[in-house]
């Protein structure tokens, strides 16, 4: 799958010109790149949150935060989304713990319960294109170990961002690095260590 995007805010320079993104079909991306290099943007982008030149349907996107509404339980999300369960989501809800925070207002939450219950909704919504923005971050060890495993069980494309450079290197060999509104560097060797994604990143990022 490849996107040709363009995309300024208004008033602004142009953020991204003519950017192409080239994403295999059925497979994990990771996108990295410094704060403020436009990943929380593309994928919003792609997913249709924001207007672009190109987006895919069929496409669920987690933001950082979860992007549930925050007086509603996760309970009441799956409701609403008329999500059917289905294996994957299954798994998921009994590797993160989900039955303890199940039926608590999103608002109650801990921060990683919170990208727990984002993941989950997405697991249900069970779309095609996931897009996920940093879902590493906010988990302890445990379940980031947990959400490598569940995705990479996971049928159909998923594009991430991470700044986690070991867990994108355990995550998958489809790495790219986003800088100035291009992308700058990707990784073309079938197994990349975590030293070599670390110079790379140096280098290009």
């Amino acid at each position: 799958m490849q996107f040709n995007i363009n995309f300024n805010y208004k008033k602004k320079e142009p953020l991204f010109q003519n950017l192409t993104l080239e994403i295999p079909d059925g497979e994990i991306s990771v996108l990295c790149g410094h704060n403020g290099a436009g990943k929380t943007t593309l994928l919003k982008i792609i997913s249709g949150v924001l207007p672009g030149s190109q987006t895919i349907d069929n496409a669920w996107f987690v933001p950082a935060q979860g992007g549930l509404i925050r007086h509603f339980s996760l309970q009441d999300h799956v409701k609403i989304l008329g999500g059917t369960p289905n294996e994957l989501y299954d798994e998921a809800f009994e590797l993160f713990g989900a039955e303890t925070f199940y039926k608590k207002r999103i608002a109650k939450l801990s921060t990683g319960q919170i990208v727990m219950a984002g993941l989950l909704v997405a697991f249900a919504s069970q779309r095609e294109f996931l897009l996920l923005d940093e879902p590493y971050s906010s988990l302890d060890p445990t379940n980031a170990e947990n959400l490598k495993t569940l995705l990479q069980k996971r049928k159909g494309t998923t594009i991430l961002t991470s700044h986690d450079l070991f867990l994108t290197c355990e995550t998958s060999k489809n790495i790219q690095f986003l800088k100035h509104g291009k992308i700058v560097w990707k990784n073309e060797q079938n197994e990349i260590t975590v030293d070599e994604l670390k110079n790379a990143y140096k280098e290009f990022a």
